[in-house]
Order: C-alpha cells, then structure tokens, then sequence
C-alpha cells in the first residue's frame, strides 16, 4: 500500500523566495520530499509550445522547451556529509554545466556535477551546509540560462512534502 503525499503548488517572483526556503530547510531537517521549480511562461510563448504527438512521439529526443529544477535533500543517513541534490530537467542537451559556465552560472565553489546527460538532465550536489537561499538562487538562474523560452520572472514551487 502507497503512502500518499501532501503537495503544495504556489507562485512565487524573486527574490521573493522566503516559503521556498522555508520548505526547503523543513524537508532537510525531514530528510524527505522534494520541491520542484517551474518557471512561469508568457502565455502567447506558451501556446506556440510544439510537442510532438501521434506514434512517432515516442522515438524524438526532443525535451520540453522549459527547465524544471528539483531540488531534494540528503536522507537522514547521509544528512551531515552531503548537501541538497538539484536536478535541472532542460532542453538543451548534452555539457549543459559548460553551457552555465558560459553564461555566467557556473557552479558554486565545492559543489559537484553528478551527472550532465542530454535526455536525463543536470544534477549536482550542493556542498553540505549550502544555505537554501544560494541553492534556491543557483537553481533559478541555471534553469533560466537552460530555459528555450520567454519566461515572465514568475515561478511556481511544487512542494511533495514528506
């Protein structure tokens, strides 16, 4: 038998990220859940948005035009060595980390890529101890400089709480 979470959608404009970070300290200290980052999109942007469909949707390495960024805490095993995991779900393909090098994100210093694959995405570890803050913040401009379209500066957090 599943277990069923409780999620909370809201939308946030930066810097105005204080329930973002609150949830984000809360599933840290839970060592469970996670939050998912979305940006907003210009409604006549969005609309032109082509996802392909019929059978051949299947076999295109096509990814959504937007970014989605996760962000999810250490478990409680690993809670004093390892920091928070953001994963970036982007469309823009492989060496996405030399690509925010390149546009002036690059990783804070101790933070490590644990993976940078063209369909899987981006995911690095933020050094232990990271305030929710920089890593909120890091991720927002990472998914903004991996994002294909005109983005409006809003966000909505998905929060899966534990």
């Amino acid at each position: 038998m599943s277990k069923r979470r409780d999620v909370d959608t809201f939308e946030f404009t930066p810097p105005d990220i204080d329930r973002v970070t609150a949830y984000l300290r809360h599933l840290t200290e839970a060592g469970q859940g996670w939050i998912n980052l979305l940006p907003g999109l210009d409604v006549e942007e969005e609309q032109r948005t082509t996802v392909p469909s019929g059978p051949f949707a299947l076999f295109t390495n096509r990814q959504p035009p937007v970014t989605m960024c996760t962000l999810m805490p250490a478990r409680p095993a690993k809670r004093a060595i390892d920091g928070v995991t953001i994963g970036l779900l982007h469309p823009t393909g492989a060496k996405a980390a030399a690509r925010l090098v390149q546009a002036g994100v690059p990783l804070p210093s101790g933070w490590l890529v644990r993976q940078d694959h063209a369909r899987r995405g981006l995911v690095v570890r933020a050094q232990h101890g990271t305030p929710e803050t920089e890593i909120i913040g890091w991720a927002q401009k990472a998914g903004t400089a991996l994002c294909r379209k005109q983005m409006t500066g809003e966000w909505q957090a998905v929060v899966y709480l534990p």
